[in-house]
């Protein structure tokens, strides 16, 4: 059965899923250098191909390159370190402080808050008490037993385990580091190389596949983290300069922590933000201090977020933002801090994998901020749930700088002919056929309000449904559109059968005929229609709006016959109706000018001599 299959299919990729985030979590110690030599590489790529451009060999770009930013990031990290333990230093002494502010806070909050304090204070002390019973039954105290005075004798600690206990940590980070350098220094160099094995891997069958996303995702990587980079020191540069001259202790520290955290999008600079807020309130002595450093930290993020950073990152990731926040959390929970970090970078690898590999498509469909669904499909699913409000909305914000046959045929139509297809298919029931109609002619009424032309025009246009209420939609939107152009059409309904319509306009002078017709088995119908039109109207210019831009045009009119223009839009069909009229006036306007020419000659010749004596 279907649903067993999809339940099966499911299960394996929920597995695999499983088992990938395990394999990430259990040799994070080995991926995690390799995932920072990545990012690493992409930083500095532009760089290197900058200074191979000035005719340096790429070992040596490569070379200068990396060595350059290893010394920076040391440099930076000592200082940075001697910084934070500066701080660990004075936590005793921060701590007493912040005890004191919440001292005072307490003593001038309100009245019901400090008394709810107060009580719950007593209870903590009242359950505290030695001899008191959990019922309120109070049993008899027992008498103080003799103090034991007791001893620890610490042994004295060997001095391997000191150098191993002291050492230890530095040395891990020390060859996490020479990792990352060595990994990073040999993907700059190779990186054509590298290029080549994962083509090879994918399959040179997918090359016209892998080129494009491998040049994506390098283009976009390399340019988002660059520039982000540049924005970031600069933004973490002005938040340490600021609390230098503000008198914050460790202002580099902070500088440099909000600069790292800006990598996680939305919540990495107030994250970063609240470690200099916090100390602010712990070393002084009122309140303006941790405002200052707040405002500080708002100034310099809203400047360069808001200006600096769309200025040269442009588009940005191509994440959305609940993509952007659930891959901070995921891989902050496999990696911890760097998995933060990294976040934002792996998450646009996966989005562009998915736009590129079919295969892969649903991790696009997840991380992409494009939209999911196209215009006409969301306005049919809103149709579909009955929801005229938000209908109305898409069309109104899909109607902003476009003309109103553009509506019809970029979104009304569309949507009109996936409701016919599913009701063709018997996939809609007879409330859901009847509220999409009646939503959709509620909207066409309303863009349509306004649109008209004079009575007094000398063609006349009339807009036919091919048969049933979906082609009666379609002629109701070219009767408008039509008045949009200035020119003044009627429109027929499905009361009236095919029959005693062609009698009507059999009985008509000559006039603009259009059939309107709304894919499936469109044609069917509006060929019957037309011949029935041409037979006992010849006097009629027909013209077959047949709105299926699928069909091929020669076919089409090879069915029709001579004597009926096909257009295959609303919007074509509008222009041809155009045409006609415009003849048709010109023929008017020549009439009229050839019977007056006529009168004039008459009179003329009227009121000669010769022929009054006559």
């Amino acid at each position: 059965m279907p649903q067993k299959g999809q339940r099966g299919s499911r299960l394996p990729l929920a597995a695999v899923l499983v088992a990938i985030a395990a394999v990430l979590y259990l040799a994070r110690e080995v991926l995690v250098p390799i995932a920072l030599a990545v990012f690493v590489s992409f930083v500095l790529a532009p760089i290197v191909r900058m200074l191979e451009r000035w005719k340096l060999p790429r070992a040596v770009a490569v070379v200068l390159t990396v060595s350059f930013a290893t010394v920076s990031l040391g440099i930076v990290g000592w200082f940075v370190e001697q910084q934070a333990v500066e701080v660990a230093g004075n936590l005793q002494e921060y701590k007493s402080n912040v005890a004191r502010k919440l001292r005072a806070l307490r003593a001038t909050g309100p009245d019901a808050i400090t008394k709810a304090g107060s009580a719950i204070e007593e209870l903590g002390k009242e359950i505290a008490k030695p001899g008191t019973h959990t019922e309120g039954e109070t049993l008899p105290a027992r008498a103080p037993a003799e103090p034991v005075t007791v001893k620890l004798l610490q042994e004295p600690t060997p001095p391997i385990t000191y150098l191993r206990d002291m050492l230890g940590p530095m040395l891990a980070r020390l060859a996490t580091a020479l990792m990352v350098v060595v990994f990073a220094i040999f993907m700059l160099l190779r990186r054509e190389d590298l290029r080549d094995r994962l083509i090879r891997l994918v399959g040179e069958r997918e090359m016209h596949i892998t080129t494009p996303a491998l040049d994506d995702a390098a283009q976009r990587l390399s340019r988002y983290l660059l520039t982000q980079s540049m924005v970031n020191a600069g933004v973490g540069l002005a938040v340490g300069v600021g609390l230098f001259f503000i008198g914050l202790p460790s202002a580099a520290l902070w500088g440099f922590n909000i600069a790292i955290l800006r990598f996680v999008p939305y919540v990495g600079t107030w994250i970063g933000a609240a470690f200099p807020i916090l100390l602010s309130v712990a070393i002084s002595d009122g309140w303006r201090e941790p405002l200052m450093v707040a405002g500080l930290v708002i100034g310099a993020e809203v400047i360069g977020g808001s200006f600096v950073e769309p200025l040269l990152v442009g588009s940005g990731t191509g994440l959305s933002p609940l993509a952007v926040l659930t891959s901070a959390v995921f891989w902050a929970w496999l990696w911890g801090p760097i998995g933060l970090v990294l976040s934002t970078p792996i998450a646009v690898c996966l989005s562009v994998a998915g736009r590129h590999v079919r295969s892969l498509a649903f991790l696009n469909v997840i991380l992409g901020d494009e939209p999911v669904l196209t215009p006409e499909a969301r306005f049919y699913q809103r149709l579909l749930a009955g929801d005229q409000e938000e209908s109305a909305r898409i069309v109104e914000e899909f109607a902003r700088g476009k003309e109103l046959v553009q509506v019809y045929d970029q979104l009304l139509i569309p949507a009109l002919k996936l409701a016919e297809i599913d009701r063709h298919r018997g996939e809609l029931d007879e409330s859901q056929e009847s509220g999409v109609r009646d939503i959709l002619t509620a909207i066409v009424e309303d863009l349509g309000a306004g649109a008209g032309a004079p009575d007094d025009a000398p063609v006349e246009i009339l807009c036919l449904p091919a048969r049933d209420s979906a082609d009666e939609l379609s002629a109701r939107m070219l009767e408008r559109a039509l008045g949009k152009r200035g020119l003044r059409a009627d429109w027929f309904t499905t009361t009236l059968s095919a029959r005693d319509l062609v009698q009507r306009l059999a009985e008509r002078p000559a006039a603009i005929v259009c059939v309107c017709a709304v894919p499936p088995n469109a044609l069917l119908h509006t060929r019957v229609l037309a011949q029935q039109i041409r037979l006992r109207g010849p006097q009629h210019a027909i013209v077959v709006g047949l709105i299926d831009d699928t069909l091929e045009a020669e076919a089409v009119r090879t069915k029709l016959g001579d004597g009926v223009d096909v257009a295959f839009t609303l919007e074509q069909t509008v222009e041809r109706v155009a045409e006609l009229a415009a003849a048709g006036q010109k023929r008017s306007a020549n009439g009229q000018l050839s019977r007056r020419k006529a009168l004039e000659a008459g009179r003329i010749a009227a009121s000669r001599p010769e022929n009054k004596a006559s």
